[in-house]
């Protein structure tokens, strides 16, 4: 057994190292900065090299680890890896959305210098990383472009959103630069003007080749589909059923929207829903007020231990409207000193209008706070440092933080927080957005809806006015199992939960419960059943 741990440790240890060396992007947001000064090699020839390494290690993987002598951990240290070695050839490999999707360059760009901007040393020390990132951005598109071929129309509207934002983040960075280092003035602006001038020439390649020769379909097909939901997500249920299971909660939240209605006469949920996303949405010091009575409430209530993990609230930089227009949640780096989590606001003049889905100028913050904060996202990500492997604290499931976070809102709401009537409501408007992105994102793949006719169906299901539907159907295009992750995290988290309940009967206690499953880290929630039990002393 010893000699099979320390085998499966080296191979867990080099696919880290080398997947972060490839991946120099990754790498600075999970706090290893012996990359900043690089972005990857985006061209055809780099992803021929990634995919060969990749192929080598899993066969050197199969081949000398047998796993069933692994103990429990490191049992699942070696699924994640497995399943992690199986998604990115798949992507490299078949899916291939390198070669159509001209955005995702272009955000690889941005946020390797945005991520260097955040405080996680001091400015005299990522400086030259910075200067060189900026420099380097004309040759890494260049080589990008070389590997794409044909682009889906919506494709290249994002991208083309995604560029006209790239200037504002270049014009910030160099004049923060200037400010702290005038006498290097000649070399900064050199370094701001080159990276603005290849984010220029993208754009003008997507405007008058990319664009002009746009065709083929975003939809990644049922047999993709069902792959990754099957190898990345770790889930038994194929997207068919997914898809089933979306428009039964739709129609349960419907129900319960309608019973709340009743409660309160005389305006309907959609009425209140259009009245409540009409207004400016929850601003920068709304939020952080919204934040610090979560954390105080979760404390209060012991619903969670509560980590030492800062969460500052900050503006959402413009390119990334383009991507994800509502709130996003930025993780601590997992590696950095002093980790710190972020949330980015786009500001009313930035996104045109809110696309909160909340019920109420008081409730709005507070279930964002609550979801994305304390107990949601922030709290499970500040667990997940401290998780074990280094292979383990990279995980962070897209299933378990969206359904974490959609459980960690309700959790809070049935507990009395904020104390706002609309609260109740704008928990069933989320949990019935939930539903209606998971029918959206499977049918939106598996073909059986286009872009017009998944925007009506969030506009009809769920009340949101046409330019949010809109957005959310164009993000689900470019990430085909994102919609699933709220409600299906959630309803996995809530099965282990009644598990639990059954199990230990009158020894069920829930803040141990929450314990135990914050500790597994950011596993797929299939993955974190093992360990769970035993945490729980569940024979």
């Amino acid at each position: 057994m010893l000699e099979t741990v320390k085998t499966f440790t080296a191979l867990s240890e080099e696919f880290v190292e080398e997947s972060l060396r490839l991946w120099p992007v990754r790498a600075t947001a999970a706090g290893i900065h012996d990359y900043d000064r690089r972005l990857p090699d985006d061209g055809p020839e780099g992803f021929r090299a990634r995919s060969a390494w990749l192929r080598d290690l899993e066969q050197r993987l199969v081949a000398s680890v047998p796993w069933e002598e692994l103990p429990t951990e490191q049992r699942v240290d070696y699924a994640l890896l497995r399943s992690r070695l199986a998604v990115l050839r798949a992507e490299l490999e078949e899916i291939r959305a390198h070669e159509r999707d001209p955005a995702r360059c272009l955000a690889t760009a941005l946020e390797g210098v945005f991520l260097l901007t955040q405080p996680f040393a001091p400015l005299d020390e990522r400086k030259e990383a910075l200067v060189e990132r900026l420099m380097a951005i004309p040759d890494y598109l260049a080589g990008a472009r070389a590997a794409l071929t044909q682009a889906p129309a919506a494709w290249v509207e994002i991208a083309l959103e995604v560029a006209d934002g790239g200037p504002v983040l270049v014009n910030e960075v160099v004049r923060a630069l200037l400010r702290a280092f005038p006498n290097e003035g000649e070399r900064i602006e050199h370094a701001g003007v080159r990276a603005s001038s290849g984010i220029a020439a993208y754009r003008e390649a997507l405007e008058r080749e990319i664009g002009p020769k746009a065709g083929g379909d975003f939809a990644l097909g049922s047999r993709w589909l069902d792959f990754l939901l099957e190898r990345e997500h770790l889930l038994p249920l194929a997207s068919e059923a997914l898809e089933g299971l979306g428009r039964e909660h739709v129609a349960l939240s419907r129900r319960l929207l309608e019973a709340e209605e009743r409660r309160e006469p005389g305006r309907s949920w959609r009425e209140r829903a259009a009245a409540a996303r009409s207004g400016a949405g929850a601003s920068l010091e709304s939020l952080e007020g919204a934040l610090a009575r979560a954390r105080g409430f979760v404390l209060e209530h012991r619903l969670a231990p509560v980590p030492e993990a800062r969460l500052v609230v900050a503006e959402a930089p413009t390119y990334r409207l383009a991507l994800r227009a509502r709130t996003v949640y930025l993780p601590p780096a997992p590696f950095d000193i002093e980790p710190q989590g972020s949330l980015l606001v786009a500001s009313a003049e930035a996104s045109g209008r809110a696309e909160a889905g909340a019920a109420g100028a008081e409730s709005e913050p507070a279930l964002l706070a609550a979801r994305e904060g304390w107990p949601g996202r922030h709290l499970q990500r500040a667990h997940a440092l401290h998780c074990g492997s280094r292979l383990r604290r990279l995980a962070d499931d897209p299933f378990l933080a969206a359904g974490w976070g959609l459980y960690a809102e309700e959790l809070m709401v049935e507990e009395g927080f904020p104390g706002d009537p609309g609260a109740r409501l704008g928990l069933l408007l989320d949990l019935l957005e939930s539903a209606a992105r998971a029918v959206v994102g499977v049918s939106l793949h598996c073909g059986r809806m286009g872009i017009e006719e998944a925007t009506d169906y969030l506009v009809e299901e769920t009340g949101l006015d046409r330019h949010a539907a809109a957005a959310e159907v164009r993000r689900q295009t470019r990430e085909p199992t994102r919609g699933l992750g709220g409600l299906v995290g959630r309803l996995q988290i809530l099965e282990l939960r009644d598990e639990a309940r059954r199990r230990l009967g009158q020894a069920f206690d829930r803040l141990d419960f929450h314990a135990a499953l914050l500790a597994g880290g950011g596993l797929p929630p299939t993955l974190l059943r093992e360990e769970l039990w035993e945490r729980l002393g569940v024979s």
